[in-house]
């Protein structure tokens, strides 16, 4: 229960930051909106090209540091209990690095494909 606590904190931390790091460019791109009524697909994509970027580098930096926490972890464990225990985390460690770089690769098929019209 503190786990899921602690990442939600850590999301929601991440998330104000990058909402207060990118609120100017947010506003400029609003209140230009309002003068045109056609979006162009390119400044989408260059605005939201760099969110994607920083999630990403944030959460690979979190699964390298956790992979090599767990790594260790497994190769010290004693019992077969904890090590099987440690087996499953890992499971859903991998599963969680498969998501995340899922999520990037189809974000730049997504970007590549808006860049070309």
């Amino acid at each position: 229960m503190k786990t899921i606590f602690y990442k939600l904190i850590l999301c929601l931390a991440l998330f104000i930051t990058l909402f207060f790091l990118y609120k100017p460019q947010i506003n400029n791109k609003i209140y230009k909106g309002k003068e045109k009524d056609v979006i162009n697909s390119s400044d989408v994509a260059t605005t939201i090209m760099p969110i994607a970027q920083a999630l990403v580098a944030v959460a690979a930096g979190v699964l390298v540091v956790v992979t090599c926490i767990m790594g260790v972890k497994y190769a010290t464990a004693t019992s077969p209990d904890t090590q099987a225990k440690l087996k499953k985390q890992l499971i859903g460690l991998v599963v969680s690095i498969v998501v995340v770089f899922g999520a990037h690769a189809i974000w730049t098929i997504v970007y590549n494909f808006m860049k070309d019209f």
